[in-house]
């Protein structure tokens, strides 16, 4: 008698939650299949969810392997089997994909999901990060309307290989509402700013929402487009006179509920934009100064 097992670990929750909020039906409306295939573009899209979080991310010509040991009937759907997952069927799903929007297909996702799932987004954190790649990835066809994959400033130091930036959104439990893929020169100056618009405008927002990212946002032009209406929240560069001539100043400081840290309140118009600046002072900081 041969007896073969497969292990459901972790995975079965993957799959189950991918199955509870119906994000499988909103794609296959969103992109569907219309030929015959044993994989719709929503399994497709949860296999390579299982891949990326199984803890043992593989290439999508070994995706069939990867699931050699795992039920994929049980995780994909009936009638479903390790060789289907290849990858000629993953690279037709990944066409469909861009051709459809990679990022307005998240937004579609995440609509539906924030619709069922009640978890807060008054406070949204901007970032952007980017990843090396090795290879020349000559942009052979300007014309195309995808991203560069070029030099520029690379979080990994890597200043010798090409890169792409990826844009995020994420609420206060971390979770990410919005993403977007850019050229590997795109600037944080100009990004940040662009990201929030876009996010204001794709997703159905609480009427409160505080926006915070790094201090690459802070400029008069990227004040003047959020407007008076945004409210965010980041670090002012210490290059801005405005801060030099506050750090310079001696002002009275109060303590804060943590004793460790003082601070300062101060109302400044930069950019044309009446907004609160607080000034800390750490005891550690100040004492390793001394």
């Amino acid at each position: 008698m041969n007896i073969t097992t497969t292990a459901l670990s972790h995975l079965g929750l993957v799959s189950g939650t991918f199955d509870e909020l119906d994000i499988a039906d909103l794609i296959d409306t969103t992109i569907p299949k219309n030929r015959n295939h044993n994989l719709s573009h929503s399994a497709v899209i949860k296999a390579m969810c299982l891949n990326g979080l199984g803890f043992n991310e593989s290439r999508l010509y070994l995706y069939s392997d990867y699931f050699e040991n795992l039920p994929t009937e049980r995780l994909l759907g009936e009638g479903i089997l390790p060789k289907h997952i290849n990858d000629d069927v993953l690279g037709r799903t990944l066409d469909k994909i861009y051709e459809y929007g990679c990022t307005e297909l998240f937004n579609q996702i995440v609509l539906k999901v924030m619709k069922s799932v009640p978890f807060g987004n008054h406070i949204l954190h901007t970032d952007t990060t980017n990843f090396s790649l090795h290879g020349n990835y000559e942009n052979r066809d300007p014309e195309l309307n995808t991203i560069e994959i070029t030099y520029g400033h690379p979080k990994d130091m890597r200043w010798d290989l090409k890169r792409y930036v990826l844009s995020m959104v994420c609420n206060q439990e971390g979770i990410p509402l919005f993403v977007e893929t850019l050229s590997g020169n795109a600037s944080d100056k100009t990004t940040l700013v662009k990201t929030i618009k876009k996010i204001q405008k794709n997703l159905e927002l609480d009427d409160k929402v505080y926006h915070i990212a790094d201090s690459a946002i802070y400029s008069d032009d990227n004040i003047t487009e959020l407007g008076a209406h945004t409210l965010w929240i980041t670090r002012v560069p210490a290059t801005i006179t405005e801060v030099k001539d506050l750090q310079n100043t001696d002002v009275e400081l109060e303590v804060c509920t943590d004793m460790r840290y003082s601070y300062y309140e101060i109302t400044s118009s930069y950019g044309g934009m009446k907004q609160k600046w607080v000034l800390f002072q750490s005891k550690a900081t100040k004492k390793r100064k001394e």
